[in-house]
């Protein structure tokens, strides 16, 4: 994205001067063609800012609150804005402050001085600001949002947080394999000597003997591969089979579903509390459920409801999604409560996701341990086999 200063006549004649993001600048003619403008002058001022500007964790909340909170109290933005930057001692906020405020000042809508920063905000935060513009409801917008993206940063650290004593685990196996392979089994090879090595011991013995002579080659290998997987799963065919994939495996699939149906009804609540029309908050759903198999769907249930259907029949066509979601939805359409139907339904989906976590953490924890046991436990026996081999055959040669 790039920002451009401009100045354009219409028809009549009427000049129009302003700022306007746009991805370049063909597209940038372009959307002032569909405006019926004609450009006079079109400069580029400046490029979007990068991708470690970006907010994250609990940034985006706090920016979300710091900016209700005044903005509730009638506050005017600039002078919200200026206040922030003020008392703010990270530099990476303070910049996105002054930025805000400079745009601002200059006559830059707010929701479009955010867009420019499009590294920075989340589109869907920029959406919620630009509908809450239309109906002057910025400060009442921006709470709903900080809560909206707290209750988020929860839910994903909750699940992270669960997730994160198997992947512990696992790599944990992987270094304890490592440490036997490269250390323990060369140790007893050279007690028990080549000629006693046979069956799965030799086996065991020969990982181990590459590992020690190789042992740069096979990091090096490793962390090429690992790379190759980090650029293979980036690419979007990949990338969808592979979550199309993750909601297949048994347990996890589940979690995800629900994960992802607890995020469809809480961005849909917030979005239709912020009086954005049903199409335009599917539209911006989309972008926070987090999986581009179920995403990809979207489009065809947006066509259908645009052409007529009730959502909550269209809904039912999304696979990733709860089919249960389709009640709260109907009885939100026919009593015109739909807002607090998603969001009562969000609230029940995101606890429910909490102690699906929390099971499969239970479920993960101890599969691990019996894995590394029965590996450990298949080393082990394949090691002292042989010493146990060899002392039997010393018992026998002396009657022992």
């Amino acid at each position: 994205m790039r920002l451009y200063k401009y100045t354009a006549y219409n028809m009549d004649g009427k000049r129009f001067a302003g700022k306007q993001s746009a991805t370049d600048e063909e597209a940038f003619r372009e959307e002032m063609k569909e405006k019926a403008l004609f450009l006079v002058e079109c400069r580029e001022i400046e490029k979007i800012v990068k991708k470690s500007e970006r907010l994250l964790g609990k940034e985006v909340p706090e920016f979300s609150r710091n900016m209700g909170t005044l903005l509730t109290a009638g506050i005017p933005l600039a002078q919200t804005l200026e206040a922030l930057r003020g008392e703010n001692k990270n530099a990476k906020l303070r910049r996105m402050y002054d930025k805000l405020f400079q745009y601002v000042n200059e006559g830059v809508l707010f929701s479009e001085a955010m867009r420019i920063q499009t590294e920075v905000f989340p589109p869907l935060l920029v959406n919620m600001v630009a509908a809450a513009e239309e109906t002057g409801k910025l400060g009442a917008s921006m709470m709903q949002a900080s809560e909206y993206y707290e209750k988020q940063y929860q839910l994903q650290s909750k699940v992270r947080s669960s997730l994160a004593y198997p992947v512990f685990l696992l790599a944990l196996s992987v270094v304890i394999m490592m440490g036997i392979f490269t250390f323990i089994i060369p140790y007893f090879t050279d007690i028990v000597g080549g000629s006693a090595i046979t069956g799965l011991t030799a086996v065991f013995m020969k990982i181990s003997s590459v590992l020690r002579e190789n042992i740069l080659f096979i990091s090096l290998g490793f962390v090429f591969l690992v790379a190759l997987v980090i650029s293979l799963v980036q690419k979007p065919p990949i990338r969808l089979k592979i979550d199309q994939g993750i909601l297949s495996v048994p347990k996890i699939g589940d979690l995800f579903e629900v994960i992802y149906t607890a995020r469809f009804s809480q961005t849909m609540a917030y979005l239709y509390m912020s009086d954005v029309s049903i199409v335009d908050a599917l539209r911006n759903t989309k972008h926070a459920i987090g999986n581009t198999y179920v995403v990809s769907q979207f489009d065809h249930m947006i066509n259908q409801v645009t052409s007529g259907l009730m959502l909550s029949e269209a809904i039912l066509e999304v696979k990733g999604l709860q089919n249960s979601i389709k009640w709260p939805i109907k009885i939100g359409e026919e009593s015109g409560d739909l807002a607090n139907m998603l969001l009562s339904t969000s609230e029940s989906l995101t606890a429910e996701s909490e102690r699906a976590a929390d099971k499969l953490t239970s479920f993960l924890g101890p599969v691990m341990i019996i894995i590394l046991g029965i590996f450990i436990g298949m080393i082990m026996i394949s090691v002292f086999m042989p010493i146990l081999n060899m002392y039997q055959g010393i018992g026998g040669e002396y009657n022992i």
